[in-house]
């Protein structure tokens, strides 16, 4: 029954995210995030995130590679019918100079019942008539970073490429750029994260035959959901300010305090919203033990609601999260709110960060 109304979901809200060339929530898959660590501290990375999961956060940051790095995730979703994954892998060009990543996230609900021909045109049911199908968006991401360290500076730019797809219903093609640069005076460190920066331009190709057998299934009068969805879609520019700071307490206990600006440049439910740019402020912290155990939490997502009374409130969504290093290797969990903004979708999150330089 779960994946009846998935099917219909995702059908129906592909079709809408369309009915308009811009729009503020296509590529929705984009904004989840990637490592547990980054989840465990609320998203709020984009100043100190390094390695290769800054391909993601902020291309700057894969500037600290010094040898072939990688890195994985999976998420199961909604009791096991939908599955977020990523995989990343980065490697020096010149050390502490010129270095690069590769990303490739996948968000993806498998064997959906398609059961659009279920009635034949005769009223019968026809169980024989059931098949199932996929929906699956899919990211590839290169990442670029460039260090000047005479200004303290690291940047980055992302060039990818997406694929979307609802079974053989439609099909989504596009690509997009990101940039983001890191900056560091003593223990303070400074991110800035533009998603988007071009606007990203999705292609859609939709099946004719299908759809129109899924309106006239629904209704045969005129002008009745007929009427074909647009083909481009435009997804507006996001940005990510982030500062940090780190304190070392003795030779065992060290502090990371981060806070993360996340927006984009329009009107939302965020806390700070105007007609220009809405942005909720993002916290993590992470308690470090002889830099081996940490200890991580955070709070994020913070939006203003209208309850049914017309009652405004406030939501906010915590996180916690813990890691372990054995040389080289990083273990992490988190537990967090993926992908949703109801507040109880809460996932497990793991995730394997391995650095080769001492491993050899």
């Amino acid at each position: 029954m779960k994946k009846h109304f998935i099917f219909l979901y995702l059908l129906i809200g592909s079709f809408a995210c369309q009915a308009q060339l811009v729009s503020s929530y296509s590529n929705e898959f984009l904004n989840i995030g990637v490592g547990a660590r980054a989840m465990g501290m609320s998203k709020s990375v984009s100043s100190f995130i390094t390695g290769v999961e800054a391909g993601y956060w902020n291309p700057a940051g894969v500037i600290s590679v010094q040898d072939y790095e990688f890195a994985a995730m999976h998420n199961s979703l909604y009791s096991g019918i939908g599955s977020y994954d990523y995989f990343g892998a980065a490697l020096p060009i010149e050390r502490d100079d010129i270095a690069m990543s590769v990303s490739v996230i996948r968000l993806g609900v498998d064997n959906i019942l398609n059961t659009t021909n279920l009635i034949d045109n005769n009223g019968n049911i026809n169980y024989n008539n059931i098949t199932t199908f996929s929906s699956a968006d899919i990211a590839a991401v290169l990442s670029i970073a460039k260090s000047f360290p005479n200004l303290h500076l690291n940047v980055g730019v992302n060039g990818k490429i997406i694929r979307r797809n609802i079974g053989d219903f439609a099909t989504g093609h596009g690509f997009g750029f990101d940039i983001g640069a890191q900056y560091q005076y003593q223990n303070i460190k400074m991110g800035l994260m533009l998603r988007d920066v071009t606007t990203t331009f999705t292609a859609w190709n939709v099946d004719d035959a299908i759809f129109q057998d899924i309106a006239n299934a629904q209704t045969t009068a005129d002008g009745q959901n007929q009427e074909e969805p647009e083909k481009y879609e435009v997804t507006l520019p996001k940005f990510q300010l982030g500062f940090s700071y780190f304190k070392q307490f003795n030779e065992k206990y060290s502090l990371l305090s981060a806070l993360d600006l996340i927006g984009r440049f329009t009107e939302t439910n965020d806390i700070v919203s105007t007609s220009f740019m809405s942005f909720s402020p993002n916290l993590g912290f992470e308690l470090a033990y002889k830099d081996r155990t940490y200890f991580r939490a955070g709070v994020g997502n913070i939006q203003k609601e209208i309850d049914f009374d017309n009652t405004e409130s406030t939501s906010v969504e915590p996180s916690i999260g813990i890691g372990i290093r054995l040389k080289k290797v990083y273990i992490d969990y988190a537990l967090t709110n993926v992908g949703a903004s109801s507040g109880i979708n809460y996932s497990n999150v793991f995730s394997i960060r391995v650095q080769l330089n001492e491993m050899r």
